[in-house]
């Protein structure tokens, strides 16, 4: 379990694309003591450190050993993403991010409990805190309580952003507040919010299902309450998970039997994760 590994910073938009582009060009760019990697990148010290664990965190690089030397190489997801959403403009390309984040439980430990343990609608940063800390301590883990209060900040900065509000082109924001899974409800107090069900992509959603099951076939109470679910990750309601599956049914993606009680998703082919991601790419260029 990580807490606070991100050195304050919350991802920023932009980040990403530059951290792939550099890595692309240096793979050893974080490790290789003989470069200063704040110069190529323009930020600070810290900064550096943050971009390294959001890069890894959200599933677009991973760390290696190559010849002896560490380097940090493209994930099979940044791969795809850097082939055909290399500025990461896309929705998909959001959720997708979402998605890595609030399933890594090991290194996002705040976002994996947020969405997949945190059952309460409305909170403020006590509550936050108390219950992170009463989970952690659970998971026989522990940290002071100012980094908690920090991790507090960096989740709600990552999906709520005042001054993006203010100034839509502001560049300290976090991509993920146009997800729009938290909003402010009065005063200090925040809350979970459901997205906007057509910001989704459906091919997106089932490559999510498809990943978190291992059979042809699952149970709809499975996607509302199973953790790394895709209702719990996207903060889904059931008419909005239900309105992503009905979509998919048009698309003759899969089925939904409603007969003998059942009450499950079908797949009608061996899906893959990255097949269907691949898939949702190809859609944007009209293949």
């Amino acid at each position: 379990m990580k807490i606070r590994a991100h050195e304050t910073f919350n991802l920023r938009k932009g980040w990403l694309r530059k951290g792939v582009k550099n890595i692309l060009n240096d793979p050893t760019l974080f490790t290789n003591k003989n470069i200063n990697p704040c110069n190529q990148l323009g930020i600070g010290t810290n900064m550096v450190k943050s971009l390294r664990y959001w890069l890894i965190v959200t599933g677009i690089t991973e760390e290696a050993i190559d010849k002896g030397k560490h380097i940090q190489r493209l994930t099979k997801l940044g791969e795809l993403i850097n082939n055909y959403d290399k500025y990461f403009e896309e929705d998909g390309t959001q959720w997708l991010i979402q998605y890595r984040l609030a399933t890594n439980k090991n290194n996002a430990t705040a976002w994996y409990w947020f969405f997949n343990e945190f059952n309460i609608q409305e909170f403020d940063k006590e509550l936050f805190v108390k219950e992170l800390d009463d989970y952690l301590e659970a998971e026989g883990f522990s940290c002071s309580t100012k980094m908690l209060t920090d991790e507090y900040a960096c989740l709600l900065n990552t999906y709520y952003s005042k001054n993006k509000e203010e100034d839509p082109e502001e560049t300290n924001s976090c991509p993920l507040t146009s997800l729009k899974l938290i909003i402010k409800s009065e005063g200090n107090v925040y809350r979970k919010n459901v997205p906007d069900r057509d910001s989704i992509p459906p091919l997106i959603a089932l490559a999510v299902i498809v990943a978190e099951n291992k059979s042809n076939e699952i149970n709809i109470s499975e996607l509302v309450d199973k953790p790394n679910s895709i209702s719990k990750i996207f903060n889904l309601d059931r008419s909005t998970l239900f309105y992503i599956l009905e979509a998919l049914v048009k698309m003759d993606m899969i089925t939904m039997p409603r007969t003998a009680g059942l009450d499950v998703v079908r797949f009608n082919e061996a899906y893959t994760f990255y097949g269907l991601v691949e898939k949702y790419y190809e859609s944007l260029n009209g293949k």
